[in-house]
């Protein structure tokens, strides 16, 4: 049993070796021997002397952990438990069965059903309630994702035995196959007034240049004149995907970043084939969140006068990390390289004072006034740039600005309301209500345009949500008479209700409406004059400050 326990020792060992060396980023030949060996001497020690008994693979975990944090924000340790779930939005795909599901009041109920999915061919339905899965209830205290996600975990082609609940019918017992369900980067595309086509991109993963190529071959023949690209909550992805995606719509052979790092040698990409959309005109959103590629490509559109950028000063990420597995099924992403727009801009926002600082760099945007007034952005002369065909001013430092700043929604959505949407209890809310009135809107809106046209929110219902929501706030009678008198509010829930009864695309058709940089987006390029007199730095004031 000792040996056994020294051989166990020896491996993990070796395998705190093998990272820290790679965490060092140095070759074997300059590998300074003695000070790895001192640190398994720590370990080793600590292992047969220390007073209580020690994991040591939780302390070589945080000594990882700890070793990356030296080097900057974005060098990070991910346990294997972990990767699967980090990997699969990426990667476009993942083992289940293709439902989207809420926990309400302890119980599972299921939300939506994939089409041609698992959990379509067995015979579920959207409001479902799922009380047994194999021989585990899932009912009561304690139910959450991370149990849940456990109990669906399986090879493809698993089988499930999953009793479910249906309003007004005996529980029921069906068998779900599990297979392989696809994660989609673009979670909205559409024609928006025969003209624009409305392309929402989440992330850019390793099936975003297909889903993309899709959508824009559906929406041509549809005719399409001008595309809004939204990278808003776009919080990056694959660097190649972003160049792959940026050959839509410039010149072959053009130049969209370079890659500098100490360790990596410098790399400059470049588009291979023609754009196919190189003259439409475009306008890209980006807000707060929008980071890494999502900058990467903005960044881009921007350098080249290609389009117009809309919204707010994006995140300020740019740096490039290589995904590197360990011995044991873990991760690290290693910041390994800079990159750089084409006009030479590296938009990575200052991290050298202390992590902290930069972790709260958002919170700092809001209390600063940045995200409501444009000229609360502070440039210095050393971060001025050109861009590369019109020799606009364009700033470098932390973060693409936008050639059209759009403040955030502070009326329409007060911080109250917007808590309770971060922490899901709208989305609740409005599960429940679609589920108790589902034969109601089948019957009178059994599409997506009916329930467009003729359903409405009422304030009944409104009351009743701000009642169920705020139920023990001793400001509930203040946020009926503010919410109720709120059109942002009422499109918003009916934005929720469409997304809960239609297609990806029902939210963002309603929600759009009342969207300000959206409709920035639509009114410059309605107006062919104004949109060129942006991309030459005509315009000043509200476009530019040029």
């Amino acid at each position: 049993m000792k040996n056994q326990q020294m051989i166990i020792s020896k491996l993990k060992f070796f395998s705190a070796t093998i990272a820290f060396q790679f965490i060092l980023n140095v070759s074997n030949s300059q590998v300074d021997q003695e000070q790895i060996f001192k640190f398994n001497q720590v370990i080793e020690n600590i292992n047969n002397f220390y007073v209580d008994s020690v994991d040591e693979s939780y302390l070589i975990e945080k000594a990882i952990i700890a070793t990356l944090k030296e080097l900057d924000p974005h060098s990070l340790y991910y346990p294997k438990e972990e990767v699967e779930e980090i990997n699969r939005g990426l990667n476009g795909s993942f083992t289940g069965i293709g439902i989207t599901y809420d926990i309400i009041e302890d119980t599972l109920m299921v939300i939506s059903v994939l089409k041609n999915s698992p959990a379509a061919k067995a015979g579920l339905k959207p409001g479902d309630r799922i009380v047994q899965i194999q021989d585990q209830s899932i009912v009561g205290n304690g139910l959450n994702d991370k149990r849940i996600k456990e109990l669906f975990k399986g090879e493809k082609g698993k089988e499930l035995i999953v009793i479910l609940q249906r309003r007004n019918h005996a529980l029921i017992n069906t068998s779900v196959i599990l297979d392989e369900i696809p994660v989609n980067s673009i979670t909205s595309s559409f024609l928006y007034n025969n003209d624009i086509a409305y392309i929402k991109l989440n992330r850019f993963g390793s099936k975003s240049v297909n889903e993309f190529k899709s959508a824009t071959d559906t929406l041509i023949k549809e005719g399409i004149t001008k595309m809004i690209i939204d990278l808003r909550d776009n919080s990056g992805g694959y660097l190649y995907v972003s160049v792959n995606l940026l050959e839509n719509f410039l010149e072959k052979n053009t130049i969209v970043l370079y890659t500098k790092g100490d360790k990596s040698p410098d790399k400059e990409y470049k588009t291979q084939i023609q754009g196919k959309f190189k003259n439409i005109d475009l306008v890209v959103l980006i807000d707060e969140t929008t980071a890494s590629a999502g900058e990467i490509f903005s960044g881009a559109i921007q350098d080249w006068d290609r389009g117009i950028i809309v919204g707010r000063r994006s995140f300020g990420k740019g740096l490039v990390q290589k995904p590197v597995y360990l011995v044991d099924g873990s991760m690290i992403r290693l910041t390994i390289a800079r990159y750089y727009t084409p006009s030479g801009r590296n938009i990575q926002k200052p991290y050298n004072l202390d992590f902290e600082t930069y972790e709260n760099d958002l919170e700092d945007r809001y209390k600063k006034g940045e995200l409501l007034h444009k000229d609360s952005i502070k440039h210095s002369d050393s971060i001025k740039y050109h861009t590369l065909s019109n020799h606009r001013v364009i700033y470098g430092g932390g973060g693409i600005v936008p050639d059209v700043f759009i403040p955030i929604d502070t009326l329409g959505y007060p911080g109250y309301y917007t808590k309770k949407i971060n922490n899901g209890e709208i989305s609740e809310f409005v599960h429940i209500y679609v589920d108790k009135h589902r034969d109601y809107f089948e019957n009178n809106f059994p599409n997506f345009n009916d329930f467009n046209k003729a359903y409405e929110f009422t304030k009944e219902n409104a009351e009743e949500l701000i009642e169920y929501v705020y139920k023990d706030d001793r400001h509930l009678e203040l946020y009926k008479i503010e919410l109720t008198k709120s059109v942002s509010f009422y499109t918003h829930i009916k934005a929720l209700i469409a997304d809960d009864l239609y297609d990806e695309n029902a939210f963002f058709k309603i929600y759009n409406n009342q969207d300000e940089a959206f409709q920035k987006a639509v009114e410059i390029l309605r107006n062919k004059k104004l949109y060129e007199e942006i991309l030459n730095g005509d315009v000043v004031g509200e476009y530019n400050e040029n």
